[in-house]
C-alpha cells in the first residue's frame, strides 16, 4: 500500500464516499450518525486490502468489534459532496489495532473530521480476544516500518 503524508501523519489507505441526501439533516449537512459509517465503512476497505488466503476477516470465525472511537467534527459536509477518508496506523496489539481517520472534501480539500480508533480480533465460537494471524501482523507491522522511513 502506498502512502501519503498528512498534517504529519502517514496515511496507507483511501476510500471515496459521496453523500446521499438520506445521510444529511434538517440543517442540510451530513448527520454526525453518517461519520460513523464513514469511518466504517474506510475500515471495512483497508481490512479488505490486507485479507489473505489464510485471513479473511469476515469469515465465520472472526468478529472484528469497534472498542473504541473518538471523533472531530471540523467542518460540514453536505449532499452530493465526495469525501475522500484516509485510513492510518497507529499501532497493533495482540487482539487489537488503533486506527486514525481523515475526512477531506474531495473538491476543495476542507478537512472535514477525524476519528481515532481501537478495532478488536474476536474469536466468533468464544466471543474472546484473538490474536491476530501473523500474515495480517506482517502486513500492519510492514506498514509501520515504511512509515517510519518517511
Amino acid at each position: 500500500m502506498k502512502g501519503i503524508l498528512i498534517g504529519g501523519k502517514r496515511f496507507v489507505h483511501e476510500t471515496e464516499i459521496r453523500v446521499r441526501f438520506s445521510e444529511t439533516d434538517a440543517n442540510k449537512h451530513v448527520s454526525q450518525v453518517s461519520y460513523v459509517i464513514y469511518f466504517e465503512q474506510a475500515r471495512t476497505d483497508f481490512m479488505d486490502a490486507l485479507a489473505t488466503d489464510d485471513f479473511e476477516w469476515w469469515s465465520p470465525d472472526y468478529s472484528l468489534v469497534l472498542a473504541r472511537q473518538s471523533i472531530s467534527y471540523l467542518a460540514p459536509a453536505f449532499f452530493r459532496q465526495s469525501l475522500k477518508i484516509y485510513t492510518g496506523v497507529a499501532s497493533i496489539g495482540q487482539a487489537s489495532l488503533n486506527l486514525y481517520h481523515l475526512i477531506i472534501e474531495k473538491d476543495h480539500g476542507t478537512l472535514i473530521a477525524n476519528q481515532d480508533s481501537t478495532v478488536v480480533l474476536l474469536d466468533q465460537a468464544s466471543q474472546k480476544s484473538r490474536a491476530w494471524p501473523q500474515s495480517f501482523r506482517d502486513a500492519i507491522q510492514g506498514l509501520l516500518s515504511e512509515g517510519a522511513d518517511s
